[in-house]
């Protein structure tokens, strides 16, 4: 990892992309992300879900590795793994492998994105794979939940409230010449970071070649996410078969903190507090004292202009009022009495240990960058993250506590069970 006072090397390229460029001596390896700010909430009604149709379709063939086995074989004789991911504010595509590995890395990364071909065949192949994706995760209950949670909190067809995943009707009839016109309109230079880290680092003028090919597109302005214009709740109700135990899988929604919010650091440690790992008020309370739930936890996602704060858990239909009461009356315990100063130094210290660990591998480090720089945010390394997680005080937390209880009053559930309870669950938020 870069030490606590390194500052990573930000090269702007002359065509407008980004080269980020996060050393790390110490590393054998290697990690490669060329990251875009533009995920679903840049899509239109009529795009919605190319962003990820997409994704699949980059691994599927380049002018220069025309199959996805000239690609497959490539990185695993560099010894090396890559993949994508599309979400609500970005796409990326990334790589990792031992550290001279670096520039066949990302040429691969790159020509993926600069020289697709979509070839028609694999085209139709790819979006049958990928309206399976879509069935298999809408059927499993955190699948369905994770998709319709921005739908119910943000609401009204806005581009915020639309699924990362896409919608089955935009892929099966989406045609080859929309995807084309798609991948040339959508990504634009000024928008993109190409990041590397780890124990090997690429210089502006080869960066640049490899990105000269790249779609020149202008980036789009975003619409403003506004909260709560749908309905209060969504609801998929599932008939239980007879060898099936009753269950209910939910999460509450209520707004959140923003990316560039200044109390970032007292909400992650506020929510680490009520709702993350054993020691947790939720677990604790729902689980352990009261046993309504296997599974409770709380979590945060920042947007450029909003937030997403969440409660999540399973458990019988009878307890699920219940354990939301107790949960609510949790956080409302946050937000009026001061945390006792051992629990405080205990959630610090264990989110301290896991932000360390999950960003010590070349990968994981140039992931952190990547999405540091596509929310705007100052480029910290994982040690200075770690210096303002251990400085948050118990007024800090207090006060983050103060500001998502807040806004209970503006809640939104989503959940799958077998009977409609939605308004009982939020009844019990009042």
């Amino acid at each position: 990892m870069t030490s606590a006072g390194a500052t990573p090397t930000v090269t702007r390229l002359p065509n407008g992309v980004t080269l980020l460029d996060a050393p790390i001596p110490s590393s054998r390896n290697v990690g490669v992300v060329l990251i875009v700010r533009a995920g679903s909430r840049d899509e239109s009604s009529t795009t919605a879900g190319l962003a990820h149709f997409l994704e699949h379709l980059f691994f599927k063939g380049t002018e220069r590795r025309p199959t996805t086995m000239d690609i497959s074989r490539e990185v695993d004789r560099l010894g090396a793994i890559t993949n994508a991911y599309t979400d609500t504010e970005e796409v990326a595509y990334y790589a990792e492998g031992p550290a001279t590995t670096l520039p066949a890395l990302a040429d691969i990364i790159t020509d993926m994105l600069s020289r697709p071909l979509f070839e028609p065949e694999e085209v139709e192949r790819e979006r049958n794979v990928v309206l399976q994706e879509l069935a298999a995760r809408l059927l499993r209950p955190s699948g369905w939940i994770g998709d319709r949670l921005l739908s119910v909190a943000f609401g009204g067809g806005q581009p915020m409230s639309w699924s990362a995943a896409g919608y089955p009707s935009v892929i099966a009839e989406v045609s080859r010449e929309a995807i084309v016109d798609y991948h040339r309109s959508f990504y634009a230079p000024e928008s993109m970071a190409l990041v590397v880290s780890g124990g090997s680092s690429l210089d502006r003028a080869a960066a640049a070649e490899l990105l000269a090919d790249v779609p020149t597109a202008t980036p789009r302005p975003r619409l403003p996410a506004v909260w709560g214009q749908g309905d209060r709740f969504v609801a998929n109700i599932r008939p239980l078969s007879a060898q099936e135990e009753p269950q209910v899988d939910l999460a509450l929604a209520m707004p959140g903190f923003t990316a560039h919010d200044p109390d970032r650091a007292s909400l992650a440690v506020m929510t680490h507090v009520l709702g993350s790992g054993m020691s947790s008020r939720l677990f604790h309370t729902v689980r352990e004292r009261h046993g309504l739930a296997y599974r409770i936890s709380a979590g945060h996602e920042y947007f450029d202009d909003a937030g997403l704060f969440t409660i999540s858990t399973a458990t019988r239909p009878k307890d699920a009022a219940r354990a939301i009461e107790l949960s609510v009356a949790e956080l409302r315990r946050l937000a009026t009495e001061p945390v006792p100063d051992d629990e405080l130094e205990a959630a610090r210290a264990s989110m301290i240990g896991r932000l360390l660990r999950s960003t010590e591998t070349a990968g994981s480090s140039a992931h952190w960058y990547a999405t540091r720089w596509r929310a705007g945010l100052p480029l910290q390394t994982p040690d200075d993250r770690a210096a303002a997680i251990a400085a948050v005080t118990r007024e800090q937390v207090l006060a983050a506590a103060g500001r998502i209880a807040g806004g209970l009053d503006q809640v939104r559930l989503a959940f799958v069970g077998p009977e409609d309870q939605g308004d009982q669950i939020l009844a019990a938020t009042n």
